[in-house]
């Protein structure tokens, strides 16, 4: 007598997993993704990784693959310090997984092709997100208006690079170093130059002063590691602080993000970037000391609430 087969939403067949054990290391290969590419985002590393993983370790069964795939994004992101950039990319893919195998009706092994074929597909199509976000938001900055920005956002780069082309560079940019990534600050000025932009350098300290200067700084642009399902923004530590200042002088402030970067994820405040039970992590801004310095984190971030009253924000997404 066959033996049953289970199903999960949609009716789609499975079987039981394989207890077979694999060597592959997904955070290895995460890891060589972004090495080889500085322009990869984590949420596209990730989806790659993962169709590495499909490529390297094959599965006989529809719950074989489904299982070994949560399994190793759960590894991934518990490698991390902030999973949620990550956490938007696997469960991405994982949506499209299931999707795709619901729609087949071929032999397994035929299933199993059609998903590597077009889970390649699927991440050149977020990585070509990007082109979309700026074709579509580098209207936002007109001529002869000036841009603050912080961070070293590749869609905020390329929104700016498709504006630069358009307008002639007949805009001004103020960039917000980070004293903490010298290095990371250097390049993005010497891009945004490269690109014919007259850029002003300025501390964090300076943000509210030169907020506050009458028709010097006309829009925000910043970039996000993840857009939460609320509407907020996860991304690096200080894009809070210039949303509220921004918010006071009833400045626009714009978010660059592709829809790869959307998560699931509902933080309430500050407080739920700190908590690993809940899905984020741990992050200890204040560290207390008598007798030594306090230990400065490399890559913390805020959170930045949805649109509210003073707050305009808008997603530019693809």
């Amino acid at each position: 007598m066959p033996a049953a087969k289970d199903t999960v939403s949609g009716d789609l067949p499975i079987r039981r997993p394989s207890m077979a054990s694999s060597n592959f290391d997904i955070v290895s290969t995460y890891h060589k993704f972004l090495e080889s590419d500085p322009n990869l985002t984590k949420p596209v590393a990730a989806i790659q990784s993962l169709i590495e993983l499909l490529n390297a370790v094959p599965s006989k069964t529809v719950y074989e693959t489904l299982d070994r795939i949560k399994a190793h994004s759960d590894r991934l992101k518990a490698s991390v310090e902030n999973p949620v950039p990550l956490s938007a990319g696997t469960d991405l893919f994982l949506q499209y997984l299931v999707s795709s195998l619901k729609e087949q009706e071929d032999s397994f092994d035929a299933v199993r092709q059609h998903l590597l074929r077009n889970g390649r597909l699927f991440a050149q199509r977020a990585v070509d997100a990007r082109n979309g976000v700026a074709k579509q938001g580098w209207r936002f900055v007109r001529e002869d208006k000036c841009v603050l920005t912080h961070g070293a956002s590749r869609c905020v780069t390329a929104l700016l690079e498709r504006a630069a082309r358009s307008l002639n560079g007949k805009f001004r940019v103020v960039y917000v170093r980070d004293e903490t990534r010298v290095a990371e600050s250097d390049r993005v000025v010497r891009e945004l130059r490269q690109m014919g932009i007259p850029v002003a350098e300025i501390p964090v300290a300076a943000v509210a002063h030169v907020m506050g200067l009458l028709r010097q700084v006309h829009m925000v642009i910043v970039g996000a590691e993840a857009v939460t399902n609320n509407g907020g923004i996860i991304s690096r530590i200080g894009t809070f602080q210039i949303a509220q200042l921004a918010s006071k002088v009833k400045m626009p402030f714009y978010v660059a993000a592709e829809t790869h970067k959307f998560t699931k994820k509902l933080p309430l405040d500050q407080r739920d970037l700190g908590l690993r039970k809940h899905g984020y992590w741990t992050q200890h801004v204040l560290d207390f000391s008598t007798d030594s310095a306090s230990k400065q984190l490399e890559n913390a971030v805020d959170y930045t609430v949805s649109i509210h009253a003073e707050l305009e924000s808008k997603h530019y997404q693809y």
